[in-house]
């Protein structure tokens, strides 16, 4: 009686077992299917730049299909997904997005930024919720100068583009340079820094800010052009950047007097909309060009995105793709989808972009984080013209012409 007791306990043991042999496997399943994903914070709405945050969304999903089809996924084989919010540009809408993102939707980190104040506003929200935060277009060395743990910046920073543009000046011996700014962390932060670099160098400088809203900007410029200024640097963001240039020419302005732009916005279809034939000869700040050398990630990503979107990539929508790719990479180091582990496995480990190698540092000072891609100024010398066949007029060292074509 005993002996057939305990036999009968032994099968339902037996069994209980064998049953969760069989379970152990659907539950790793379950979990190893389980996509990891990655968040898009962006501006896709006034007063924020839209054209900038749709082509940030067309680098990022060129990255979900890379990072999935050639990568094989993260972790053993899981999915990568893509989970997107809208900042609009502003402080307060950048913070909710990146909580809805963190702690509706679960993402391991979050690329995008673009605007500088949105930036620096999330800045401390990714510390206190412990979850990495790319700046892709965000320049304000405030941002890394935070030395949040959380915070990575593929991106160059304001001093150092607010050097490089004086640096051309001064190879283009010209002496007075006007900054018309908006209102906002990135216009005058750029503008003080301009203003630093312009001094060391002897040249004179005339700043105005401007509203970031304002849409009359012939009293500014009409005072602007009472200065004299051989080179205007248009320090705007979107549709107000496209209106000065265009006003900028109905007085007269330009292009007698050269006009720059912070970023590559003169390449964009909503410019030559905005502006026509009154948009010719602008130059404008990139951080490469197509046809440039680029490593096996870039080669694949290029004539992928111009083929699917119908025109080259721009330099932010190629470093949001290099980000999450980055981010793919540093995921497998670390073995862990956890957001904690991945802020680590980021920092002091090399990794792949589109543009080279990429290595995250601690410096105690605005290079914490922080990788620079190398800066080019370029010109649209015909209405319309595609981004690979803009002029290439500065650096010489990176094949600059040293030579502007004039109206």
């Amino acid at each position: 009686m005993q002996s057939s007791i305990i036999m009968k306990r032994f099968k339902v043991l037996a069994l209980l077992l064998a049953a969760a042999m069989l379970l152990t496997p659907m539950v790793v399943s379950a979990a190893s299917s389980k996509p990891v994903k990655i968040g898009l914070l962006s501006p896709f709405s006034p007063p924020g730049d839209p054209a900038a945050g749709k082509r940030m969304q067309w680098g990022a999903e060129l990255a979900i299909q890379y990072i999935n089809e050639e990568m094989g996924g993260v972790l053993g084989g899981r999915k990568v997904a893509l989970e997107v919010e809208d900042d609009a540009g502003t402080p307060a809408e950048g913070i909710a997005g990146f909580r809805k993102l963190v702690q509706k939707d679960g993402v391991v980190a979050v690329v995008g930024q673009y605007h500088s104040s949105v930036c620096i506003a999330v800045n401390k929200v990714a510390q206190d919720l412990e979850v990495p935060l790319f700046s892709s277009g965000a320049s304000s060395p405030k941002i890394t100068e935070s030395l949040n743990p959380y915070i990575f910046s593929i991106m160059s920073l304001t001093p150092d583009r607010a050097k490089f543009w004086v640096d051309f000046a001064k190879s283009m011996n010209w002496k007075r340079v006007a900054i018309v700014a908006e209102d906002t962390d990135y216009g005058t932060g750029f503008k003080d820094w301009v203003v630093k670099k312009a001094g060391e160098a002897g040249i004179e400088t005339k700043s105005v800010i401007f509203p970031r809203t304002m849409t009359d900007f012939t009293p500014i410029l009409l005072e602007t052009k009472a200065w004299k200024p051989e080179l205007i640097i248009n320090l705007g963001v979107g549709a107000p950047a496209y209106l000065m240039v265009k006003q900028a020419y109905d007085i007269g302005l330009f292009p007698k007097a050269k006009m720059l732009a912070s970023f590559a916005w003169p390449v964009r279809p909503e410019y030559w909309d905005a502006v026509g034939k009154k948009g010719k000869y602008i130059l404008y700040t990139s951080y490469y060009k197509p046809g440039m050398l680029m490593t096996e990630i870039g080669d694949w990503a290029a004539p992928r995105y111009k083929k699917k979107y119908g025109e080259d990539p721009t330099f932010f929508a190629l470093n949001v793709f290099g980000e999450m790719v980055v981010i793919a990479q540093a995921l497998n180091r670390a073995q862990s989808d956890d957001p904690k582990a991945l802020a680590k496995a980021l920092v002091g480990h090399t990794y792949r972009d589109w543009n080279g190698d990429v290595l995250f540092e601690e410096p105690k000072n605005l290079k914490w984080h922080n990788v620079s891609a190398p800066h080019l100024v370029l010109q649209q010398t015909e209405v319309g013209q595609p981004f690979s066949e803009s002029l290439l007029v500065y650096p010489p060292k990176l094949g600059g012409s040293g030579k502007i074509v004039e109206p």
